[in-house]
């Protein structure tokens, strides 16, 4: 029952998209879908390397990895880029301190309701890719932030 809780919260995030404008939706959604495509392919991977431990049977592992992929992901991405974005610094600090939080005090949690269980991939293994993919992130957004503006312009 806890777990499908916290897949509804995941899932939930979404409702706040409604407190930011169109143009920004639309202007971060690329970044944010190749976001969730590199959580994605991480899921792919750990899961088959066993990586984590996800409790249930298989449709409740891929409800679970779905819930956080297709959840609060995306939709921080965007929240963070329409916040940083054009001040890296701003960004860079900012990821940190979301992917700390999550890495740490949120998955300690997930642990210890059993959501899901960190077996050969810890917790700073965790925090190091996201910021990985938070510095991939902010590359893309410039290159086609860039490359729409010299569209506009020719």
């Amino acid at each position: 029952m806890l777990s499908f809780l916290i897949r509804i919260l995941l899932f939930s995030s979404w409702l706040t998209i409604f407190f930011t404008s169109k143009k920004s939706v639309k202007r971060y959604l690329p970044v944010s879908i190749l976001s969730s495509l590199l959580t994605m392919i991480i899921v792919f991977v750990g899961s088959h390397f066993k990586f984590w431990k996800i409790r249930g049977g298989k449709k409740a592992a891929i409800s679970t990895l779905l819930s956080i992929v297709l959840g609060a992901f995306p939709v921080g991405t965007i929240w963070i880029f329409k916040y940083t974005y054009g001040r890296f610094l701003l960004y860079f600090f900012s990821n940190f301190i979301v992917n700390f939080i999550y890495a740490f005090p949120i998955i300690s949690l997930f642990k210890k309701v059993n959501f899901i269980k960190y077996m050969k991939f810890s917790r700073i293994h965790h925090f190091i890719v996201a910021m990985i993919i938070s510095i991939i992130l902010y590359g893309y957004q410039s290159f086609i932030g860039s490359s729409n503006l010299s569209n506009k312009h020719s």
